[in-house]
């Protein structure tokens, strides 16, 4: 999977700082935990986050939010190298505890208790990471009341190249 960390959604409300985002359809959403439960809405469709409004957007812009790159990569690190780790770690020392005391079978004992302790600590981090890091809105897409007229003179001469064509049939 190629996580980019954008996604995009649509202001339904603002409040000071804050702008509440009806999140779209999209294939990351899509392969999360939360919407493959069922959570956050069908296939991750309709799940509305809390993001910061630092662009000003208003309630029917489209925006593009992201993640911030530390909380992905903090994420990434409880999810996958802390637990690996602590199996390896605590194998090590299971092995050199049961080589000295001639206890037999304590490496998988050692090695198995400090994988589960490290998934009890990293649930209990992401869980925290999870209700304190918030996305932040990074792009207004369209503005809803700029949504007639085109973007820039090379999309007004594009569309009025069509239009042109039309009339002429």
């Amino acid at each position: 999977m190629n996580y980019s960390g954008h996604e995009t959604g649509t202001v339904i409300a603002t409040q000071d700082l804050w702008a509440e985002v009806k999140m779209n359809k999209s294939s990351s959403c899509r392969e999360c935990g939360k919407a493959q439960a069922g959570i956050c809405g069908k296939k991750g469709a309709g799940m509305v986050l809390k993001a910061r409004n630092t662009l000003h957007a208003r309630t029917g812009d489209t925006v593009t939010v992201e993640l911030a790159g530390t909380s992905f990569a903090k994420a990434c690190f409880y999810t996958f190298t802390v637990p690996v780790a602590a199996l390896i770690v605590s194998a090590y020392l299971g092995d050199v505890v049961s080589d000295k005391a001639g206890i037999g079978g304590l490496t998988v004992v050692a090695g198995h208790a400090g994988h589960v302790t490290a998934i009890v600590y990293t649930l209990k981090k992401i869980r925290k990471l999870d209700s304190t890091v918030n996305m932040e809105e990074i792009k207004i897409i369209s503005d809803r009341f700029d949504q007639d007229k085109p973007a820039s003179q090379e999309e007004h001469d594009y569309l009025s190249a069509f239009s042109k064509q039309g009339q002429s049939r």
